[in-house]
This record gives structure tokens, sequence and C-alpha cells, in this order.
């Protein structure tokens, strides 16, 4: 993100959206969201740069911006083919990926038309200074913008592409695009003296002390949990309180999403607890899937553990208190849903 916006990557992007999208909240919904297909942990830093340009650009305050990047990077995680967890979850189950995707697309639409009205509200469609570009003859300028804007991105396109088609390790492939982002608009004479000082002068300055510190301590809690089963303790002592199944759907995997801040690992644990209890061999079993996996999916989005939320509040410099605040009730209306599509298919 440092690099990208010191060496104009970042001024083309937002100037080409700009000119080719008239209104800057969808720019700003579906570059998260774009970006959310690159399925690796702390993903969500990619985004934040531009996600926070363009709220600034529409007025929006640094906290409603981290939630809006964490949030539009996720919401396609309920039903997202490519996502690990759900891959997990489908070869646990035996169900097969297309059932998660067919009792969940629901919670996508939906919260991502939510998450739409309720972080843009307040906002204009665009902003007031869109280039004079724009507004000239159609069909010339925009294919010129079009290039222009591919131009701008192709660093995390080449992150991506390398991981998603060659599944080239993440630190790598993220290690050529910062190469691409490095050697994107250099000038046609003194390219290697500019080179020279852009490694000199970006390189350093971009790395963020707080944000490896981070990542460090979500590290650190992982094992530590692991090592003390703190999980597994708490899910004993819920599953032998005695609780309706699907109230115990509801608080046990994502309480677990929330304490582990890894969708795989609360998918691998809570699974084959339940699955054994599921009503298998009737109509309702897809729906409780799909319920099950919904639920670790919400734990995993907003726990201060997940390395999206951690790096995403730090880059906006936002109190954890405040992405709770804001997220929650999505959640709550997505989880909710879900809970009353189980309930209708358990009851049909």
């Amino acid at each position: 993100g440092h690099v990208l916006k010191q060496t104009g990557s970042m001024e083309q992007m937002i100037k080409s959206i700009n000119a080719l999208i008239a209104d800057l909240r969808i720019a700003t919904a579906a570059l998260p969201l774009l970006i959310g297909m690159l399925t690796v942990p702390g993903g969500a830093i990619l985004s934040a740069p531009m996600c926070g340009e363009l709220g600034h650009r529409l007025n929006m305050p640094p906290a409603r911006c981290a939630v809006a990047n964490i949030w539009f990077r996720h919401v396609s995680y309920f039903m997202l083919p490519l996502f690990p967890s759900l891959i997990l979850a489908a070869e646990l189950s035996g169900a097969g990926v297309t059932t998660f995707i067919i009792y969940n697309f629901h919670l996508t639409v939906i919260g991502a038309l939510a998450g739409f009205s309720f972080f843009f509200r307040g906002s204009s469609k665009a902003s007031g200074d869109r280039p004079p570009a724009a507004k000239t003859r159609a069909g010339e300028r925009p294919i010129a913008e079009l290039l222009n804007f591919c131009q701008s991105i192709l660093p995390l396109v080449t992150i991506m592409f390398l991981v998603i088609f060659f599944n080239l390790y993440f630190p790598l492939a993220l290690l050529l695009g910062l190469l691409t982002a490095f050697l994107n608009y250099l000038p046609r004479e003194g390219r290697g003296q500019v080179l020279l000082h852009r490694l000199k002068t970006m390189l350093l300055p971009g790395i963020n002390i707080r944000i490896v510190l981070v990542i460090v301590g979500i590290m650190f809690y992982k094992e530590m949990l692991a090592y003390t089963r703190a999980v597994f303790h708490l899910t004993e002592f819920l599953l032998y309180l005695g609780i309706p199944l699907i109230f115990l759907i509801l608080t046990l995997p994502f309480l677990i999403g929330m304490l582990t801040g890894d969708n795989s690992a609360s998918v691998g644990i809570v699974f084959p607890l339940f699955l054994p209890l599921l009503p298998q061999g009737t109509g309702a079993y897809p729906a409780y899937l799909a319920f099950l996996y919904a639920c670790s999916t919400a734990g995993h989005i907003i726990s201060p553990a997940h390395p999206c939320f951690a790096l995403t509040k730090e880059y906006f410099a936002v109190d954890i208190k405040e992405i709770i605040k804001l997220m929650l009730p999505l959640l709550l209306l997505v989880t909710l849903l879900a809970f009353f599509t189980t309930l209708f298919f358990g009851y049909f």
C-alpha cells in the first residue's frame, strides 16, 4: 500500500475508478470484495489503502472505512467456493461445496446489500471532482482509463494471479507483487537511478512495526490456545449443558470462530463434534450444515484475533470497540437469517 501510494499507482487507480464508475460507493465496496477472492490470512491489508482513499473522498470516518474493508472482503465467504474453510466443511461433512453455496447464497447477497446501505448512508453517490476526461466522447476515454486502471492495479493482479492460478507461496507472490509495484510508472530516462531511489526511500518507510507485532501476537495467542486446549474444554462444557441443538449451533461455532480467529481451525473443531448430532437423512440436514458453517464464519469475521481484523484496525488506527459496534448489527442480521432458514427447513 505504501509503495502503491508513493509511485503514483494509487492516485492513478482512484482517478481511473472515478472516471469509469459514477458511483464511488460501488467502487469502495467492490475493491475489497474482489481482492477477497485472494483467500489468504490478512489479505484485507491489500485493499485497505484503496478503501481508505475512496472512503475519504466519500467523507466516511476511518472506523466506517475500516469496517467496510473487513465486511465486503468477507461477506462472500459464507458461500465462496474458493474459501479453504468452506472446502474443509464440505470434505468433513461429505455434502459437497454446492450445498453450502445453495443454502448460504442469500446470506452473502443480503449481507452485501445491508452493508452497502449501512456503511454509505449519508454519502453522496460520487465525488464532486470527477475529471473532465470522464465527460469526453463515449468510447474514447473509457478505454484509455481502463488501460490506466489495469496498469495501476497490476501489482495486486500479479499477486492474485500467482496465488490463485499457480498456488504460489503467498509471501513469495507478495514479494513479486512488490517488485512489480517498484517497476511500475518508471520514467523512460534514468530508470536505474529512479528505481534505486525508490528502494532507498520507500522500502523501509513502508514497514509498519506495529502491524508486524500484531501478527506475532496473534500467532502466539493461537499457539497458547492450542497448548492449553481451552477451546476444547469450552466445547465439552457447552455440549453437556443440555442446550437445544439449534441454539447450541448458534452459539458454540460462533464462540470458537471468535476465539481462534481462524475459520479453518474452527470448522475442524466443530464439524466432527456436531455431525453425529445433526438430523442426517432428513431434508433439514443440509440446512443444518450450512448453518453450522455460517455461525463459525460469523465468529471468525468479528474476531480481534482474525488477521484481517487486526491489520485493518492498525491501518486505520481505530479502536476495536468501534469496529465491533459497527459490524455487530450486520453479523446479527446474517446469523439470524441463517437461523430462521434452518428453522424453516427443519419444520417443513
